[in-house]
């Protein structure tokens, strides 16, 4: 019965702690990330552009912005990059593909269905690929998912061509964003220069005054 009664007062103790670490905004990661050796993960500071050739994109309309204050005039939390139908997927960095989402944003959405794909780089950081088709069809959807060159747990490399992309009608695109420990962030912060270089030549190659960013 002692014993019973130690068990119990030693789940309630962990319980407890766990409770007052989570509520302290404190995260103990008990599966460490591991890459098993297939890239350095400590920090994310080359990431590379999304896409294979400037011609893969048919235009720009829309980047990273924390106000209203910028050509597009509204916040967006990543870029939008607007591909021609069956271009390249590029990934930017190397990591796992923690998930992929199959949405459906109701019967009154423009688009009502996307696919929303996590890449994890490390235990604080993924890149979100957000795969809009532009098209009320889930067979749209899953032909989009069936162009896709990974599934959850792959893991892809900085370079990999990870996708084919769908576009059925004119909007369609991919948003593209950096999340950081439960935080949309600019992308501009992880990129290696040359493709900062990159991405803001073409951006200037349709809009010569735009800037990647306005935070």
């Amino acid at each position: 019965m002692k014993k019973q009664a130690i068990i119990i007062i030693v789940i309630i103790v962990i319980g407890l702690v766990g409770f007052g670490l989570i509520q302290g905004g404190l995260v103990v990661d008990l599966f460490p990330f591991d890459t098993e050796g297939r890239y350095d993960s400590s920090e994310l500071n080359d990431m590379g552009v999304i896409y294979a050739n400037r011609s893969d994109i048919e235009s720009y309309n829309e980047g990273y912005s924390e106000s209203d204050s910028c050509p597009w005039g509204f916040i967006h939390n990543g870029i939008d990059f607007f591909y021609f139908n069956n271009s390249d997927v590029i990934a930017g960095a190397p990591g796992l593909v923690e998930r992929i989402d199959l949405n459906d944003w109701g019967p009154e959405a423009a688009h009502r269905y996307t696919i929303n794909v996590e890449i994890k780089f490390n235990y604080t950081v993924s890149l979100w690929y957000g795969f809009e088709p532009w098209t009320n069809s889930t067979l749209a959807q899953a032909q989009q998912v069936a162009m896709f060159n990974f599934e959850v747990g792959t893991w892809v490399a900085k370079g990999d061509v990870i996708a084919k992309f769908l576009a059925k009608a004119g909007s369609a695109h991919i948003h593209f964003g950096v999340v950081q420990e439960g935080e949309w962030r600019d992308p501009t912060l992880y990129m290696s220069n040359s493709s900062y270089d990159e991405l803001q030549e073409m951006i200037w190659d349709f809009h010569p005054s735009w800037s990647i960013s306005y935070p």
